[in-house]
């Protein structure tokens, strides 16, 4: 008797809401089918692009999403929250269920819209292609910045292979960047480590996703306000 009277007080605490024995939610059923890898993209040509993974789990006002380093990095998407479908369109929120990018379907079944500053984006089925390896990715022009770019300082980066090559901070640039010694740069350690010519290590990153590294503010960098610096490929801007 003992026995069946445990047994049933599990059966109950199971099925009441918020019980450690509840089962997950299941995906929401509108969502599934949007669900998976999509590239962001500029519409110009040399326009940045970028990953942006809808999920199907719930979130406040709609459905789980992952946005990308290089999306936070290049697009004014730092608040986006969540997303949901509306007038047939795909839309991304904030906590408060604001609106932050409204993206309208297409014929060809992608979605366009524009960002809020004026830049027009494509929403594509479908991840961007990775880089073919390290030592390609850290061969060319690069950006260190806040979100949607802000504050850049432009670099030509070479690499004689995966885990070295050389650093040269180039175009318009904050002062409190321009005034450092980069000279190299080093991976070692799951680091992306950005040095002066004898080794000091001016600023360090980890990798964020295929193309950008990123690393919280020092303290003392007046011209960055607070929030992640990210450092990945980019147009280097402006006159030194």
């Amino acid at each position: 008797m003992k026995g069946t009277i445990i047994g049933a007080a599990v059966l109950v605490l199971s099925a009441l809401p918020g019980s450690a024995a509840r089962a997950a939610d299941a995906p929401l059923p509108w969502a599934k089918p949007m669900a998976g890898a999509w590239t962001l993209s500029g519409v110009s040509d040399g326009d940045p692009y970028c990953r942006l993974s809808l999920g199907a789990d719930g979130a406040i006002g709609g459905a789980s999403i992952d946005v990308s380093a290089t999306c936070r990095r290049n697009f004014p998407l730092e608040e986006v929250a969540a997303w949901t479908l509306r007038d047939g369109g795909v839309v991304l929120i904030d906590p408060l269920r604001h609106t932050v990018l409204k993206l309208a379907r297409r014929p060809d079944g992608g979605y366009g819209g524009v960002l809020t500053d004026g830049r027009q984006v494509s929403l594509d089925r479908g991840a961007p292609p990775r880089p073919k390896s390290r030592q390609a990715l850290l061969d060319g022009t690069f950006a260190l910045s806040g979100p949607n770019n802000r504050s850049p300082c432009g670099f030509a980066v070479s690499a004689r292979s995966a885990a070295a090559g050389r650093l040269e901070q180039a175009g318009a640039c904050p002062m409190k960047w321009k005034t450092k010694a980069w000279a190299q740069w080093r991976f070692t350690a799951g680091r992306l480590n950005l040095q002066a010519a004898n080794g000091a290590t001016l600023l360090s990153l980890a990798p964020a996703d295929d193309f950008t590294f990123v690393a919280e503010q020092p303290d003392g960098v007046a011209e960055q306000p607070d929030g992640p610096l990210f450092f990945g490929p980019g147009v280097i801007e402006g006159s030194p």
